[in-house]
């Protein structure tokens, strides 16, 4: 074997002539994908929160009537007063809420019924009595009615706490089939005829 310089062992490899390769461009894609990406980030947190709010507010309200009408004894022109200053706020703290339960529930994790059942309780009595005296302050309750339906709500938070996680998680698996129907091929997510 004999060595040859580097150049002449090369020349009777074929060469296929230059090619000249064209890059695409990449980065209108890439903004598109990471737009559509944001855009649909955007929608999920305004659907996220439309249905919190939602469920802040219908729960409520129909929990409020019996205790503040029937149980505390307000004038229907006070429990309106009172309501529409909760639609307020309850629509400001409808997500923090959920935020603070999801953070709650993830430190205490899910479990049996007992064990979930206590940390809904735990979760809507230590946001929601704060919350729900200081509305009645506002709304012109008196003293008497505050501790009056405040003490009710304290004695009703282990009957709604619960429910009101249920009715909450209810509603966001509703909304998750319905947006996952929403990015399916039609005919997906029809059910069958019986």
């Amino acid at each position: 074997m004999s060595c040859q310089p580097l150049s002449q062992s090369t020349d009777a490899i074929p060469v296929s002539p230059p090619v000249m390769v064209l890059e695409e461009d990449h980065s209108a894609p890439a903004e598109r994908v990471s737009g559509d990406s944001a855009s649909a980030s955007r929608t999920s947190r305004r659907g996220e929160w439309l249905l919190d709010v939602f469920a802040m507010n219908s729960f409520s309200w129909a929990i409020a009537i019996p205790i503040e009408v029937v149980l505390a004894g307000m004038s229907w022109r006070e429990h309106l007063k009172v309501r529409l200053l909760a639609v307020l706020f309850n629509t400001v703290i409808a997500r923090p809420f959920s935020l603070y339960r999801n953070w709650v529930v993830g430190r205490c994790g899910q479990g049996g019924v007992l064990h979930n059942y206590a940390v809904d309780t735990f979760v809507f009595l230590s946001f929601q009595l704060p919350l729900y005296a200081s509305n009645m302050v506002l709304g012109g309750a008196s003293s008497m009615e505050i501790l009056t339906a405040s003490g009710t709500f304290v004695l009703l938070a282990g009957a709604m706490g619960r429910p009101y996680g249920f009715y909450l998680d209810s509603l966001r698996r509703l909304w998750d089939k319905r947006s996952e129907c929403g990015r399916s091929l039609p005919g997906e997510c029809d059910t069958p005829d019986s």
